[in-house]
């Protein structure tokens, strides 16, 4: 059976153009803009079981799996309501989740529409192994610095796969991973550096999320485990069974 992530890609039409309408004294305006359209993108999506994802703030990323279109555009629309300029989506699907943006931007731009509603959605959290330790050894830039090395090296095990990368602040990457080979991804990621690799199995991008980090909790509690641990929805697993 094909089990394939469902991804929204949310764009702001005229978004540049927007920016350079405030002036040379602008940068405090757009980075409060994105924070404050960020965080209406997250509570919306999350009153939905999805995940928001920020790409470069003219576009955001929903992890709308087990959605209709009509529940996406709730969400949507709620993002409308704060964003500045126009706002318009798409949606596809697809077990790479770098195909699935590829297909949802065609969309946007006049290509086929890919009517879905997704599967499996696999999320995993990558935590640099005592960040406060290393931020109190040495200082905040020299550990930030790290952490985007830490970021460029999972980018490149996990782009040729498929996978989608962002920084979330901290030390706390996040991975929307393929449906395919996780658990062999997420054993690659573990052998970059001194990391820990939480991975989240389910349908929606939401609990998809929460399991990663429950996993995350439980290699800290107990690093016998191993760098890396799965959690996969009771709701998959059950359908699983015999």
């Amino acid at each position: 059976m094909k089990l394939e992530v469902k991804l929204t890609l949310v764009e702001l039409r005229g978004y540049r153009d927007w920016t350079e309408l405030l002036g040379s004294d602008r940068e405090w305006r757009i980075q409060s803009t994105q924070a404050r359209l960020y965080e209406v993108a997250s509570r919306a999506s999350a009153s939905a079981s999805a995940l928001a994802v920020p790409l470069r703030y003219d576009y955001i990323l929903l992890v709308t799996t087990g959605l209709e279109e009509t529940e996406v555009k709730e969400v949507v629309d709620e993002i409308a309501a704060a964003a500045p300029v126009g706002v318009r989506h798409a949606s596809a699907c697809a077990r790479r989740p770098t195909d699935a943006v590829a297909k949802a931007f065609r969309a946007l731009r006049g290509g086929p529409a890919d009517p879905c509603l997704g599967d499996l959605t696999v999320i995993a959290h990558v935590d640099l192994d005592d960040v406060t330790s290393l931020t109190e050894s040495t200082d905040p830039v020299e550990a930030y610095r790290q952490v985007q090395s830490l970021l460029n090296g999972v980018s490149s095990v996990t782009f040729p796969a498929g996978g989608i990368v962002q920084y979330l602040g901290g030390d706390n990457i996040l991975v929307i991973m393929p449906t395919e080979g996780y658990e062999g991804l997420a054993q690659d990621l573990a052998s970059l550096a001194k990391v820990k690799v939480g991975v989240g199995v389910a349908r929606s991008g939401r609990e998809a999320s929460a399991l990663a980090t429950e996993a995350l909790d439980e290699i800290r509690r107990n690093r016998s485990l191993g760098p890396v641990r799965v959690r996969t929805s009771k709701v998959l697993l059950s359908t699983r069974s015999p």
